[in-house]
C-alpha cells in the first residue's frame, strides 16, 4: 500500500498550530514506518525562553517527556547521527547508547527491539521504534523517514518558536499584573482586547471607565468625550478623569502602529495616584521587615492620620500603637513620626 506522504506532511504542517493535527501527523508517520512508537526530541534554544521540546506517539507521555530531561545526551546523540534515517545500531552501537542516562531515565521504558533513528535540523533526533519479536525496519520504511524528515524539522522548530514566545508573552502578563498602573489594550474600534491586573480591576468598578460591546467609555460625558479626542489623535495626550472624593486618575493614551486584524490600536496606561503610592508603600514596608499590623500603621501615617484616628480605626489603644511604634522606629532608624512618614513617602515616590 503506498505511504500518504501528502496527508501526513498535510498533517504535520497543520501541526504548528493545531495540536489534535500533531497528534494525528505524528500517528500517521508511525503508521507508515509500521512502528510502535515514534520520539522527537530537539534541546532547548540557548538564551532564549524555549525549552527542549520532547514529542511522539504510542508510548506514556511521560516517558516523551522524560527525554527532553538528558540535554547533554541528546546533543551527543545528534552529533553521532546522519540527517538519513538508518538503523540505530549502526549509528550509536547498543553498548554506547546503554551507557547513557537518557537510556536508562527515558528509553529503556518505552520498550522497543529495532530503531530508525536520524538527526533533526536544529539539533536532536527522531527515533522510530517496533519492539518485540519484529523484523527490523527495511530501507524502504526508512526511506519515509527520510523524506519527512525536513518538513518535521521545520514543524518542531517552528513549535519550539512558539512556545519561545507564548513563555515571553506569559512573562510579560506576569510583569504588567505586578505594577499598579492599569494598562488597557483597545482594537480600532475602541473594544478592550486586553488588560492587566490593575486594569481589568478598574473595569469590574464600572463606576469610572466601562467595557461595552460598543467599545470602552468613561461614565461621565465631557471625560468620555476628553477621552475619545485622545484616542482618535493617539498623541500620547493625558487625560484626567475626576472622582468625587478621590485624587483623578490620571489616563495617558499611545496610539500603536497601524496594522490590520485584531492588533491593539490603542494602549491606555491609567495611573491611580493613591493606589499607586499604597502599592509602592506596601513593598517598602516589607522590604522593612513590617509585620502586617506595623504596615496598615505606616500606611495610615502616610495618608495623614493622627494617633487617635489610627488607635480607633485599628481598633487599638493608644499605649499598643506606641509599641508598635517604637519597633517601626528601631526597624527603619528614625526617631519620630515626622521622620517615618518622610522616609516612606521619600522611598515610596
Amino acid at each position: 500500500m503506498a505511504v500518504p506522504v501528502a496527508r501526513i506532511t498535510e498533517r504535520v504542517l497543520q501541526g504548528v498550530l493545531d495540536a489534535a493535527a500533531w497528534d494525528d501527523g505524528l500517528a500517521a508517520l508511525a503508521r507508515a514506518l509500521c512502528a510502535d512508537h515514534l520520539v522527537a526530541v530537539v534541546p532547548g534554544i540557548s538564551g532564549s525562553l524555549a525549552p527542549a521540546l520532547a514529542c511522539g506517539c504510542g508510548t506514556a507521555v511521560e516517558n516523551i517527556e522524560a527525554c527532553s530531561r538528558y540535554p547533554s545526551d541528546v546533543a551527543k546523540l545528534s552529533g553521532l547521527l546522519s540527517v538519513r534515517a538508518m538503523p540505530q545500531d549502526e549509528m550509536v552501537p547498543f553498548p554506547v547508547f546503554a551507557q547513557m542516562p537518557i537510556f536508562d531515565g527515558a528509553i529503556r521504558p518505552m520498550g522497543g527491539r529495532h530503531a530508525t533513528v536520524a538527526r533533526l535540523a536544529a539539533g536532536g533526533f527522531v527515533a522510530a521504534c517496533r519492539g518485540g519479536p519484529a523484523r527490523p525496519f527495511s530501507e524502504a520504511e526508512m526511506s519515509v523517514l527520510t523524506t519527512l524528515l525536513p518538513v518535521l524539522s521545520s514543524t518542531i522548530a517552528l513549535k519550539q518558536q512558539l512556545n519561545a514566545l507564548r513563555g515571553r508573552i506569559a512573562m510579560l502578563e506576569t510583569a504588567l499584573d505586578s505594577i499598579a498602573t492599569g494598562v488597557i489594550a483597545l482594537d480600532g474600534r475602541r473594544r478592550v482586547i486586553h488588560a492587566n491586573a490593575a486594569g481589568e480591576a478598574l473595569l469590574r468598578r464600572a463606576d469610572i471607565l466601562c467595557a461595552a460591546p460598543s467599545g470602552l467609555y468613561a461614565v461621565m460625558p465631557p471625560e468620555n468625550e476628553r477621552l475619545a479626542t485622545a484616542i482618535t489623535s493617539g498623541t500620547g495626550a493625558v487625560v484626567l478623569i475626576g472622582r468625587s472624593s478621590e485624587w483623578p486618575l490620571s489616563v495617558r493614551v499611545v496610539g500603536m502602529p497601524a496594522r490590520a486584524g485584531p492588533a491593539a490600536a490603542t494602549i491606555l496606561f491609567v495611573n491611580d495616584p493613591r493606589q499607586a503610592m499604597r502599592k509602592r508603600l506596601a513593598s517598602v514596608c516589607a522590604a522593612f521587615g513590617f509585620t502586617p499590623r506595623e504596615t496598615q500603621i505606616a500606611e495610615l501615617l502616610a495618608a495623614g492620620k493622627e494617633s487617635f484616628e489610627i488607635a480607633g480605626a485599628l481598633g487599638i489603644t493608644i499605649g499598643n500603637l506606641r509599641g508598635h511604634l517604637n519597633r517601626i522606629f528601631a526597624k527603619t532608624n528614625v526617631g519620630s513620626q515626622a521622620q517615618l512618614v518622610a522616609l516612606l513617602l521619600s522611598i515610596s515616590s
